[in-house]
């Protein structure tokens, strides 16, 4: 299962998963791509990561974070909108509960290679599982263009651009799109993952529980 996770609800689950997230982060962004981003100790962490802030989390069996991706809502302040605001030329910036980004969408890296796939799967449904929970129509984010392709469209959920191509600090392709939440879309994403079974655990009473399967 992938653990639906607020600063508010953290303490019901095992464990820590907020920090494990953020060591999963650490390694993922800092120690392999070598982002320049805040740390503290073996933590990857920036401004979005506060109370309004929901992460899923999948943890193994020994509590360790394998997979994680963050949301806020946009009627908040938001990662496109303040530091990346060039990379949205095609819409206005959204402004809206209905509109929320998605960030820092990390696997951890030692897995094995069909592990890792199935945490990505796992993560897409949990998207879109989260999304219809919260009743969201549309997740917006950056990322490399390979990575919308391989985890978003490869997976049957299709992509609008936002912008043009960019490249990071660091050097790599990245480009601003968005993805529209329907439960027509999650049996469409279901059936190409042939995931038929709800991956989230919610623990919130912010998120009221549903069946998804």
């Amino acid at each position: 299962m992938i653990e639906c996770v607020t600063l508010r609800s953290n303490h019901y689950f095992s464990g820590n998963p907020l920090v494990e997230q953020h060591r999963l982060r650490h390694r993922s962004i800092i120690k392999r791509q070598g982002w320049d981003v805040p740390t503290v100790g073996d933590l990857e962490y920036d401004a979005y990561d506060n109370p309004a802030a929901y992460y899923l989390i999948k943890r193994d069996l020994r509590g360790k974070a394998i997979g994680t991706s963050r949301f806020l809502s946009t009627s908040r302040p938001y990662m496109l909108e303040e530091v990346f605001p060039y990379m949205v030329t095609k819409t206005q910036l959204p402004k809206s509960d209905l509109i929320w980004e998605g960030s820092r969408f990390c696997i951890e890296e030692s897995l094995a290679p069909d592990v890792r796939r199935h945490i990505m799967k796992e993560l897409v449904v949990g998207y879109l599982e989260f999304g219809l929970a919260m009743n969201i129509k549309t997740f917006v984010g950056m990322m490399y263009p390979v990575y919308w392709k391989n985890i978003f469209i490869k997976s049957g959920w299709g992509v609008e651009w936002l912008g043009d191509v960019h490249k990071s600090a660091e050097g790599y392709k990245i480009v601003a799109g968005q993805v529209h939440v329907t439960s027509e879309v999650l049996s469409h994403v279901r059936e190409v993952l042939d995931i038929s079974y709800q991956v989230i655990k919610f623990k919130d009473d912010l998120v009221k529980e549903r069946n998804f399967a």
